[in-house]
């Protein structure tokens, strides 16, 4: 029976292959839009989430999943924290003891990732903010339908935050030698890098979803 893929998470879990296609081509759709935001004004492609490599994939079928960016202001800010800022806090702190573990235990190995674990734990205490500012500030307002004014700056603000998390993201593809296990590589250390591989794969997904989505509606580019 062939797996079941719902979000690009689980393609990361199970078919880690194809998500890495993927995110590669994320990697480079998102940097081709910081660049052309950062020489002009005009509205920058949206990555795609999904494309042939996830259907073109002999063992891979995807189900029909609710289509986000037809949903509703209130009901996209009820999937972003539920979905995406609850799975942060689930899993980011099991990934920076998983990180510290791993770095123990593998210290003399030429390829352990050394300092991994503190990136992460930083990069945990980044994301709980920015999440605290989104849920406490400007989520509120953004459910309730609000448009442009106000709310410019903070989006921006967010906007500018993601990309300090595309940043981070690419900060741990250079520690991981780009998520490559070594063959020699024990159990823990290859469940962290799949870890690893599901947090950018969700993260890249929660910052487009909110940029080119709930953003862009909000400030009428949508």
């Amino acid at each position: 029976m062939q797996p079941i893929i719902t979000t690009l998470g689980d393609l990361a879990r199970k078919a880690p292959d194809t998500a890495r296609g993927i995110l590669r081509r994320l990697r480079d759709a998102y940097r081709e839009m910081r660049t052309a935001a950062a020489a002009s004004t005009a509205p920058s492609p949206a990555p795609s989430t999904t494309g042939p490599e996830v259907s073109a994939e002999p063992t891979v079928r995807e189900p029909k999943a609710k289509n986000w960016e037809l949903s509703s202001q209130a009901e996209l800010v009820d999937h972003i924290e539920q979905h995406y800022h609850a799975g942060l806090r689930r899993d980011l702190p099991k990934l920076v003891d998983a990180a510290r573990r791993v770095e123990r235990d593998h210290a003399s190995h030429a390829a352990v990732p050394a300092g991994l674990c503190d990136v992460l734990a930083g990069f945990s205490d980044e994301l709980e903010s920015h999440m605290l500012k989104e849920e406490t500030m400007l989520f509120p307002v953004l459910r309730n339908g609000a448009r442009g004014g106000s709310i410019d700056m903070p989006m921006r603000m967010m906007e500018r935050e993601h990309d300090s998390h595309d940043d981070q993201l690419d900060r741990i593809r250079d520690l991981t030698n780009d998520m490559q296990v070594p063959d020699d590589a024990s159990a823990a250390w290859t469940a962290l890098y799949a870890g690893l591989e599901t947090l950018e794969t969700e993260l890249r997904q929660h910052i487009y979803l909110e940029n080119n989505v709930l953003f862009a509606r909000a400030t009428g580019e949508r």
